[in-house]
Parts: structure tokens; C-alpha cells; sequence
């Protein structure tokens, strides 16, 4: 077996990460053996080793290691794997620490992943840009689309069997030029509603580049009242924050919510903070139950 080498967190709180040796891993039936080539850091890391919070609904037994979005190639497949063979570059969601099995995190040289958890790089992708996209766009895709969270329409997006959203319906999205804000606002566009989101000004046009509807400035002290008049007449499908601050973006989409026509249901990519809601305003964190990236076709011709 070819050594492995891990950053593990030893403790909670621990500062550093040590980098030192792990176990090779060995693939199930319907998992992958990743080198991995590029990692991306996301605020789930750093907020593990600041504040050590419950994940997955239980505590982090240390040592373990971090780590939710790779890119890399494939070097050992499982017995039942068909989508996917030995020498493929795959981007993936590495769900160790939500499941409590370090062998299937990211920070480190051999990763274990489910075949359901990853998607192949187009050629001419890097690795290294490609490794930005699973967490986020699995956050996007689950926040926006499971039908106990926002469950937008996807009949624009193939399904056959979902009614496609009717003319005027509109998303709120804080945080656009955020990861998973971006692929928020594209998938929403794609899937055929009308995106309104928040960004600083040197953001707005890379917002509007991928498909928002109308930006706002979320530094504007006035910006609840001017997406509320842009939202006169539209019907809300819903709030995306994918920033979650407790005296700021929680609170604002809220009100927007309150005073806006449609859903009320304000999705968070945190756990929503415990604040007083107005009347009728739902909040819900964002449940990866699953990884839907195996069923997303990238087109980089098209981004």
C-alpha cells in the first residue's frame, strides 16, 4: 500500500493541524480511492477548529481529519462501481466529518468517496478550480431543490414530472458572490425563476453575469425597502442566506419575506440563530441528506 498522509485536528480547538501519517483506506463496494491533487478550504473548517460544534448531530471524536471539497484522480474502485474507473480526474463532496469517518475527508493524500459523491472534470478544467464546486454546489442543489427545504421546480431543469414555476416567481438569494451563492443564482435562473441577491458592489456584475435577475448593495442602509419595491408583483419562492449573520442577513430576508407576496421559508446554510421571526416566516437549515453533484452535467462551455 502506498503511504498516506493526513492534516489532523487532535483535539478541539487544536491550532494547528498536524500533518503526520494515516491509515491507507480501502474502498467499499460503491467507493472510490481519490489521490487527491487540490482541496478547497470553506468557513465549515475553520468554524470545526474555532468553536468545535456538534456535526451531524453528534460530537467530533478527535483525532479526525477535515476536509469537504477535493479534486484528484481515481487509483482503486469498488466492486460495483460502473460510472466510474481508475485514472479519471473527479471532483467530489468528502462527508467524513458529517458521518464521523476519517477516511472519507478531504485533507489528505488518499480519500475515500462514494461514487454517488463525485463527478468527473471536463478536460481543459483544473483541478484546482474545480475542487471549489462540490460543497457549494451540493449546499445550492439541496437548499434549493429537496422538497422539504425550498423545492423549487426543476421541471426546466429535464424533470418531466415537476411543473414548471409560474411566470414572476422569484428567489431571494444574500451572499451572490458567495460559493454557494453563485451556484445558487445559476441554478435558480436555470430552473426558471427570477433571482434577487445581495452582494458588495465590486460583485454585482459577476452576479448579473450568471443569471441574477437585479443586485442590491447589502451595505445600503435603505436595501430592505428598494428589494421590496423591485419585488412588487412577484411571487417569492423563497429566501436562500448563505451567509447567516444573526443581526444582519437572518433577520433583513426575513422581514423581505414578511412583506413580499409567496412562500415565506428562509433557508440557512448554518443553523438559523434563535431570534424572534416576524408572523408566518419559516427558517430551516440546509439538510445535505445526500450528495446530488453525481447528477449535475457541468457545461464549461456554457458558465
Amino acid at each position: 500500500m502506498p503511504p498516506n498522509t493526513a492534516a489532523w485536528i487532535t483535539g478541539p480547538n487544536a491550532s494547528p493541524l498536524e500533518v503526520k501519517k494515516a491509515p491507507y483506506p480501502s474502498p467499499g463496494p460503491k467507493d472510490l480511492i481519490v489521490q487527491t491533487a487540490a482541496v478547497a478550504i470553506n468557513p465549515l473548517e475553520y468554524k470545526i477548529q474555532d468553536y468545535n460544534p456538534p456535526i451531524g448531530g453528534r460530537a467530533i471524536q478527535y483525532p479526525t481529519i477535515l476536509g469537504s471539497d477535493m479534486a484528484g484522480t481515481i487509483v482503486e474502485i469498488g466492486s460495483d462501481v460502473t460510472a466510474c474507473k481508475v485514472g479519471e480526474r473527479i471532483m467530489a463532496h468528502a462527508h467524513g466529518v458529517s458521518i464521523g469517518q476519517p477516511a472519507k475527508s478531504a485533507f489528505q493524500l488518499f480519500v475515500v468517496v462514494p461514487e454517488s459523491f463525485a463527478t468527473l472534470v471536463p478536460e481543459g478544467i483544473e483541478l484546482e478550480a474545480a475542487t471549489v464546486l462540490p460543497l457549494a454546489c451540493d449546499t445550492a442543489m439541496a437548499g434549493l431543490f429537496v422538497p422539504n427545504q425550498l423545492g423549487l421546480s426543476t421541471a426546466n431543469l429535464g424533470d418531466t414530472e415537476s411543473a414548471p414555476p409560474p411566470p414572476g416567481s422569484a428567489l431571494l438569494v444574500w451572499g451572490g458572490s458567495s460559493s454557494v451563492g453563485c451556484c445558487a443564482i445559476q441554478l435558480a435562473h436555470a430552473a426558471g425563476y427570477e433571482v434577487y441577491t445581495l452582494a458588495s458592489v465590486r460583485n454585482h456584475e459577476l452576479c448579473r453575469s450568471i443569471g441574477a435577475t437585479a443586485v442590491f448593495d447589502h451595505a445600503d442602509p435603505d436595501v430592505e425597502d428598494s428589494i421590496v419595491a423591485a419585488l412588487e408583483g412577484k411571487t417569492m419562492a423563497g429566501a436562500l442566506d448563505c451567509i447567516v449573520d444573526k443581526d444582519k442577513t437572518v433577520p433583513v430576508c426575513a422581514r423581505i419575506l414578511a412583506r413580499t407576496s409567496g412562500r415565506k421559508k428562509l433557508v440557512t446554510v448554518l443553523a438559523p440563530p434563535e431570534i424572534d421571526m416576524p408572523e408566518g416566516v419559516e427558517t430551516q437549515r440546509c439538510e445535505l441528506l445526500i450528495s446530488p453533484l453525481a447528477s449535475l452535467t457541468l457545461d464549461f462551455d456554457k458558465r
